[in-house]
């Protein structure tokens, strides 16, 4: 491990690794330090979607470049990264969608993306064996998926063959400055010395960053995902139904999910970010459901070793959940009623108040960038996240507009309303 780097990235998730990946491209000294394994939180949990549809207007023009970068990104890394773009399908099975079906339509039309409003014939020629009664579905045919276990394992490895330090199982416990700058990690195998830092640490960004007097409105929520056994080709598709969510791969397993149900496990986050989240609670009340558990009696934000006593975070999943999901997959397409779930598996989005991330260098203390908060639209933003996040360690100017992504948005005043995403 290097006592000094021009500059360190926090979190082995596809963000991190990302950033480390585009500034080792361009010859720049950088350290990337994962406190467990590289990818072992949501970057490998997620459901694998790489979608522009239904995004909030402001992560749209960086989704339609960052689908660019996903076309090319399997030559580029030199791996297998499951990647198919065969569209991503939103199915309306209700009256009541039909409304922000089409005021999306407007958003897609106004940004130049491909999408269509199939009607209910053409919805299902692309899924055959349908027996759901469907009124039509918002397609994307330029959207895809890619195997999210692949990933940032990959941007990893690409790193450390252009001289990136990749180190994993070493946690970064504490983020030093001198004279109001960046100066350097302390990490659980000693002290590093940097320019700067890109904190890309997911679900514990709030509390690493929190010792350098920045507040990050940030809670976790629970998603569970399922993946069945070989089944007979159905789609292509990334598919989001009532009830249900699914991709096939390209082995012909299905990963499933329950669109729109979200548990979170109380922490005293929960408390102490209440007024931030009281909109996007009330507006997402159906969806997120609250549990009592554990975490309730770590408040780990005090604890020294926090970090590394908490290498992956592996929740349960709910497996409530994951039987509805199945069950409402099956009953959409009986011919795969002899499916079952091989494996099943959690892990915590790090969701902000509005639903969107952070992205940007912020003014004290100087050097250091904030790449978090996704809110489960990370997996599809990661490879240009990452690419913004170097560009801002660097003190260049990000190619993008990035307000609505700023950090002091939510220290302005005011209540920070959910974001327009589908």
């Amino acid at each position: 491990m290097p006592k000094n780097t021009q500059i360190v990235v926090i979190g082995g998730g596809i963000v991190g690794c990302a950033a480390a990946y585009y500034l080792a491209k361009r010859g720049i000294a950088v350290t990337l330090f994962e406190k467990g394994t590289i990818a072992g939180e949501q970057s490998s949990r997620n459901w694998g979607f790489v979608r522009q549809q239904g995004r909030d207007p402001a992560e749209l023009p960086l989704m339609m470049e960052c689908n660019a970068l996903w076309q090319g990104l399997e030559q580029e890394l030199g791996v297998h990264l499951g990647w198919r773009q065969d569209g991503n399908l939103r199915v309306m099975t209700e009256e009541s969608q039909v409304g922000p079906y089409q005021a999306w339509m407007e958003i897609a039309k106004n940004h130049g993306l491909d999408t269509q409003l199939l009607e209910a014939n053409d919805t299902r020629r692309l899924l055959p064996g349908l027996v759901t009664p469907v009124l039509g579905a918002l397609f994307t045919r330029s959207d895809g998926q890619a195997n999210p276990a692949r990933v940032a394992p990959a941007f990893a490895h690409a790193a450390g063959r252009l001289s990136a330090d990749v180190v994993s199982n070493c946690a970064v416990n504490a983020i030093e400055t001198s004279a109001g700058r960046i100066s350097g990690v302390a990490t659980e195998q000693g002290f590093v010395r940097c320019e700067a830092a890109v904190c890309a640490a997911g679900a514990w960004s709030s509390r690493l960053t929190r010792s350098l007097g920045l507040r990050i409105p940030q809670l976790w929520l629970r998603a569970s995902v399922g993946y069945t056994g070989n089944g007979e080709p159905l789609t292509g598709c990334g598919v989001w139904m009532p009830g249900v969510a699914f991709r096939q791969g390209l082995d012909g397993g299905f990963n499933i999910a329950y669109g729109g149900r979200y548990k979170h496990d109380l922490t005293l986050d929960s408390f102490r970010f209440f007024g931030d989240f009281a909109g996007c609670y009330k507006k997402y009340r159906k969806a997120i459901g609250v549990t009592l558990d554990h975490n309730l009696f770590h408040d780990v934000s005090g604890d020294l070793d926090t970090f590394s006593r908490h290498r992956v975070l592996n929740p349960r999943p709910v497996r409530r959940n994951l039987r509805d999901a199945l069950a409402n997959f099956k009953s959409s397409f009986p011919q795969y009623d002899h499916l079952d779930f091989e494996r099943t598996w959690a892990g915590y989005i790090d969701a902000t108040p509005d639903m969107l991330p952070i992205i940007d260098r912020v003014e004290r203390p100087a050097g250091l960038v904030l790449a978090t908060g996704f809110s489960g639209h990370g997996f599809g933003l990661g490879p240009i996240s990452g690419l913004l996040a170097s560009r801002l360690a660097l003190e260049e100017q990000p190619g993008h507009d990035l307000q609505a992504f700023r950090y002091s948005r939510f220290q302005e005043g005011g209540k920070v309303k959910p974001g327009n995403v589908l």
